[in-house]
């Protein structure tokens, strides 16, 4: 568990962490175009980073900071750990954007 100057340090002073978390973003969308039949959470997902790669980025980036890779390593995380972190986070975003539209 992350200490609270740790986490003080990653979600408000830490602007590159919070940079390669946005280019992960990227990544992992275009591994969703790579995917045989995304869900249309993911599809949807993918697509809101398509057309504003800082859409909701804030929200994720505080989310992806309690992932386990990120707790451990914190701003020294490698390029793939973090990729990881990010990408398993992807459905629960999708799901909880999803849940944002009314119908």
């Amino acid at each position: 568990m992350a200490t609270l100057d740790q986490i003080q340090a990653f979600a408000l002073g830490n602007p590159q962490l919070q940079q390669r978390f946005a280019a992960s973003r990227i990544q992992a969308s275009w591994d969703i175009l790579a995917e045989v039949a995304p869900s249309a959470d993911r599809v949807a997902w993918r697509l809101k980073i398509f057309n504003s790669p800082h859409a909701d980025e804030t929200r994720e980036y505080l989310w992806f900071l309690s992932h386990a890779n990120v707790q451990s390593a914190g701003g020294g995380i490698t390029d793939a750990n973090l990729v990881i972190a990010t990408k398993s986070f992807i459905d629960a975003w999708a799901a909880y954007d999803a849940s944002l539209v009314v119908p």
